[in-house]
């Protein structure tokens, strides 16, 4: 070992199976040791920014625990003093940072006394930080008194955690705006009263929407019932005036349904029909307006009401005088 690094000779424990301060635990049966061997450094209480302070070496899994050596980087600031107390007995814990969750599980069965969060089943962390207090009380190197009895440190630090909450009673009851201080008690009613007003807005959305289901199938239906009302006034009108026969009345009434504005334009512009025979009868019976000419139409009628009667009514006849009057024949 050359002077930049110092191994502290005792293992330390990194993490076991057992429940920590926060609620949810690490199965060390899930501990993908060869992710973290691939780069096993530390930290010195987390503090990424004041550098690599230690690697870790010897790691390896017996029974329920994760151990490791640590080797003080002496080239960091705060190295020199982070091996002194880890010699002299004042730094004795190890705490697993930025732990990386592959699988979890919230299996009752998996569960132990205490456990309120999830069990971990696979798991790494990218670094491992030397600490006063851990996150998991059995995460520590073994401390003797002076009559040799093991000695445990019981205070807790939180460890950089990436993926879990860290206390999910405190945030729900923040979430829930419940008092400072609530317990599991406080929590459990909180989230029944939650439920049930959940439940009932369910029960209020879905009445909502049945009833604007209700109210558009009624509006639907009296749109419905005014198209028909128009269409069939419309048509009935049109058959008045001749405009239209019995069987093109029930095909329009058929293909307009939906449409009464554009049945209205269609029928605006048909022509009235004209029976030829009774043009003859008119003719026979010496009705003079039958035989105007242009000239005829603009002296007896200078209003033009008979002229636009003609285009309506005779648009063959209209046009025949229209261009008997503005096109002659060329000579």
């Amino acid at each position: 070992m050359t002077d930049k690094f110092k191994k502290i000779e005792r293992q330390y424990v990194l993490s076991d199976s057992t429940v920590n301060e926060y609620g949810f635990r690490l199965l060390t049966s899930g501990y993908q040791l060869e992710a973290f061997k691939k780069n096993p450094i530390g930290y010195y209480m987390h503090r990424r920014e004041d550098g690599i302070v230690l690697k870790w070496e010897d790691l390896c899994v017996e029974e329920d625990r994760v151990l490791g050596t640590p080797v003080i980087n002496l080239s960091n600031g705060r190295g020199e003093q982070t091996f002194d107390e880890a010699e002299n007995g004042f730094l004795n814990a190890a705490s697993v940072g930025h732990i990386m969750v592959v699988e979890y599980s919230t299996n009752p069965s998996l569960m132990l006394p205490g456990q309120t969060g999830p069990t971990i089943t696979k798991w790494y962390n990218k670094e491992c930080s030397l600490v006063d207090i851990p996150g998991n009380c059995n995460a520590l190197t073994k401390l003797y008194d002076a009559q040799e009895n093991e000695i445990n440190l019981v205070d807790i630090i939180p460890p950089v955690i990436k993926v879990l909450t860290l206390d999910p009673v405190k945030e729900l009851s923040e979430s829930l705006q419940l008092a400072t201080g609530a317990d599991e008690k406080m929590l459990i009613s909180a989230v029944k009263d939650l439920v049930a007003k959940t439940d009932n807005l369910d029960l209020e959305n879905k009445t909502l929407r049945n009833d604007k289901h209700s109210l558009q199938q009624q509006l639907d239906e009296l749109v419905s019932a005014r198209n028909k009302f128009e269409i069939t006034a419309l048509l009935d009108r049109a058959l008045e005036d001749k405009k239209v026969t019995v069987e093109l009345r029930d095909k329009l009434a058929i293909d307009y349904a939906a449409n009464p504005e554009g049945l209205k334009s269609l029928i605006a512009a048909m022509p009235a029909y004209r029976a030829i025979a009774a043009m003859l009868k008119s003719k026979q019976e010496g009705n003079t307006e039958a035989q105007w000419q242009w000239d005829d139409y603009e002296n007896n009628d200078p209003s033009g009401n008979k002229l636009k009667e003609l285009r309506a009514n005779d648009p063959v006849r209209y046009k025949e005088l229209f261009e008997g009057k503005f096109q002659p024949l060329n000579p």
